[in-house]
This record gives C-alpha cells, sequence and structure tokens, in this order.
C-alpha cells in the first residue's frame, strides 16, 4: 500500500550482513523491509548453517525452505574469511556500508578481522551491531546459546505448560525473533544519532536480555510482589473464563473475558443468561478464584456446538474470540489474505516459494522484495557494485568462492 511519492524509510542505507540461522538474519530482514539495501556475507562453499538443516517432506536438495523463510531481500557474496584477501575484502565493504550486524559468538568476527573497534576506525559513522546469547561481556558470555536456551534462561519456560508438567518450552523460535526485533529497533536509534552527530555507535545485543525485556510486562510479580508466577497451561492467570476450549466438530475454540465489561457479551454468547444474573460470578476476582469451575462451565457448553458456531455468536457479542489454527489455518484465515502478509516469489532454483513479508500496512513507500539468494550469488555483481573492481576480476573472484549464479 504504498504512496507511490516516495522512497522507503531506509532507502540508500547500505548494510552488510553477517548474520547467520535466525536471530540476525530476522534483524536484516527488517532492515529490508525498510528498504535497506543488504549484503549478506556467507562462508564460501557452504553457507548460512540453515542452507543444509534437514529437508521437510516431499523437498528437494534445491529447496531449503529454512534459509528461504528468514532471507528474503538481499544479496549474497561469498568469502573465507580465514583468508587474509578475503578479510581485507569485508573490511573494504564496510568503508561503504551504514551499517554492519553479526551474531556469531563473542569475540569470534575480531578474529577475523571485523570487530568493532578495527570497523570503527576504518569507517567512523558505522553502525555495529553485535547479537549473542548473552552479551558481549560478563561471566556468561562464552556460553552457546539457541532459542531454547535463552527462552529457558529468561525464565518464559518456568511459566509454560500445565500446573502438573514440567517447564515446557514454546513451540516457535520466539526468542530469536524478538531478538533481531529488539537489534533492529536499537539500530534504527544508533542510525538516527549516526545522521544527527556523525558518529557511529556499538550495539551489543543480548538474546537472554531481549526475552526477558519482552516478559518484562509480566515480571512484576516477582520483581515487585516477590511472587513466582504458576503454570496454569492455556488459562489466563489474571483472568476467567480464559482458555481453550473443544467444540462438537473437534476443533478448538480460544476465548478470553479481558474484564468484567465482556462478561455479559460472554454469557449471551452462550445462551447462559442465569450466569450473568448470578451475583457470585460478577467480578473477575470471583471468577478467577473458581478459574477452573469457570472454565469447566464454559467448556461444556462449547462442546455442544461446532466451531463455527461459536466465532459467529462471539463476534457477534465482540468477544475476543479465534479457533486455535495450526500454521496451515493460519496462513489460510480470510484476514492474512485480505493484508497481504504472505509474500510469493519465483525462486530461481526451488521455483514457487511463500515467505511471510512484513506485518504492517502503510501509506510510506512499500520497499521493492526479491526471492533469497543463492550460495554467493551475487558476488562478482557486489565487488562492482561496491568496490568498483573491473567484471573479470570480480568474475575470477566469484568461481574462487564457487559461487552458485543463476
Amino acid at each position: 500500500m504504498g504512496g507511490g511519492n516516495g522512497r522507503p524509510a531506509l532507502d540508500g542505507i547500505r548494510v552488510l550482513d553477517m548474520t547467520q540461522v535466525i536471530a540476525g538474519p530476522f534483524c536484516s530482514t527488517m532492515l529490508a523491509d525498510m528498504g535497506a539495501e543488504l549484503v549478506k556475507i556467507e562462508r564460501a562453499h557452504s553457507g548460512d548453517d540453515t542452507r543444509h538443516m534437514g529437508r521437510y517432506r516431499d523437498r528437494g536438495e534445491e529447496d531449503q525452505d529454512y534459509f528461504f523463510a528468514n532471507n528474503r531481500s538481499r544479496r549474497s557474496i561469498s568469502l573465507d574469511l580465514k583468508q587474509k584477501a578475503h578479510q581485507q575484502v569485508a573490511q573494504d565493504l564496510t568503508k561503504q556500508a551504514d551499517i554492519f550486524v553479526e551474531n556469531y559468538a563473542p569475540g569470534k568476527v575480531a578474529v577475523l578481522g571485523l570487530g568493532w573497534e578495527e570497523l570503527h576506525a576504518l569507517n567512523p559513522k558505522l553502525v555495529y551491531c553485535s547479537i549473542s546469547g548473552f552479551g558481549q561481556t560478563g561471566p556468561n558470555r562464552n556460553r552457546p546459546a539457541l532459542d531454547p536456551i535463552v527462552q529457558a534462561a529468561s525464565g518464559l519456560m518456568s511459566v509454560t505448560g500445565v500446573p502438573d508438567g514440567e517447564p515446557m518450552q514454546i513451540g516457535a523460535p520466539v526468542g530469536d525473533a524478538i531478538s533481531g526485533m529488539m537489534a533492529a529497533y536499537a539500530i534504527m536509534n544508533a542510525l538516527r544519532v549516526a545522521e544527527r552527530d556523525g558518529s557511529g555507535h556499538r550495539i551489543d545485543l543480548s538474546m537472554q536480555d531481549a526475552m526477558m525485556a519482552a516478559l518484562g510486562p509480566r515480571m512484576g510479580q516477582t520483581l515487585m510482589a516477590h511472587e513466582q508466577p504458576l503454570r496454569v497451561g492455556n488459562a489466563n492467570p489474571l483472568r476467567a473464563p480464559s482458555d481453550i476450549y473443544q467444540a462438537a466438530d473437534g476443533e478448538y475454540v480460544s476465548i478470553i473475558c479481558h474484564n468484567d465489561g465482556f462478561w455479559a457479551g460472554i454469557c449471551r454468547a452462550l445462551g447462559q443468561l442465569e450466569w450473568e444474573a448470578d451475583e457470585s460470578l460478577k467480578t473477575i476476582a470471583q471468577r478467577t478464584a473458581r478459574r477452573d469451575e469457570v472454565n469447566g462451565m464454559v467448556r461444556e457448553v462449547i462442546k455442544m456446538k461446532p466451531s463455527d458456531h461459536w466465532i459467529e455468536r462471539f463476534d457477534a457479542e465482540r468477544v475476543p474470540v479465534s479457533k486455535v489454527y495450526d500454521y496451515a489455518g493460519a496462513h489460510g484465515d480470510r484476514q492474512v489474505a485480505h493484508r497481504g502478509l504472505i509474500r510469493h516469489f519465483d525462486h530461481p532454483r526451488s521455483g514457487p516459494i511463500r515467505v511471510i513479508g512484513p506485518p504492517w500496512i502503510t501509506t510510506m513507500e512499500e520497499c521493492e522484495f526479491f526471492p533469497p539468494p543463492l550460495l554467493g550469488q551475487h558476488t562478482s555483481e557486489v565487488l562492482q557494485d561496491w568496490l568498483d573492481w573491473d567484471g573479470d576480476k570480480a568474475e575470477a573472484f566469484a568461481d574462487e568462492v564457487g559461487a552458485v549464479r543463476v
């Protein structure tokens, strides 16, 4: 929904993207969605780890779906950064960049000649962002971290799961995504400072910190009341009714009574007007004190009719409601289709692919979206565009690093 008469917010901003797996690419994708020009540095002959993760059922070797999901709208250059000459190429690229993003283990990129001190000296306006599990300093800086570790270290798993069960991780890499989002947010702040004051800055983003920041709205119970929240499954510890309920067709419906103003509508939608008249159920405090009982009452009614019936009834009363979708159901939801969230690309090796696009609609000019790159696909092109190499030299270098052409 671009206005058609302007430029994307980050048009003209160059990002050297030395990220891998999920958290880093999630960050750089957000910058690409705002119009930045991304060049992704990948290990020569192997590339991002997600290029090699197990293929999904009935998908071929060329179908790097995990990589595709996190790496659209960027060009790829292959480098062997164990070679000094290739380190020099990377340093030359940073001289032309506005932003450098990496998510390797603390200290790793410095060994490769791409540490903050080195690059700041080469390009004083460069915004430099490092994403790591626990930060660049401190007693746990060297501890490896992937999303499940971050969920554990942030406290999230302690409040996820059923009351009598073990702590449980959420079934999607939320720690990675939130860390990437927080990093992009911090980068935008630093970019504003660089444009205003002419000085580049370093950002040290800890995934543990990012996850705890996201949990902050619910951590007041521990920080201020010194209480440990209990696991309550799909219920809400502060509201009732709030849970998922199985309908007659086997589908689950999620509803939540956000405040007392919704209670009457829930009663009407369920056809239980006597509940609305019951003085012992008037307030959230009363219902939460009897949460299991109240959820059980709702469960007994919802199981009598199919899910579509209840969606219609709750919508009519403006009660917060949704079917509990699987991924395919979410992709097919009419609202998702209306907003154009899913983007379609024609990949040069994999053919038609679908990925999730930016989650906003805006009157600002929208950037161009394009499919995820082949490994090193743009090596020659980037060397010519960014470093003014002649074509023969750039092509020879691309051959040396095994760049994959279309």
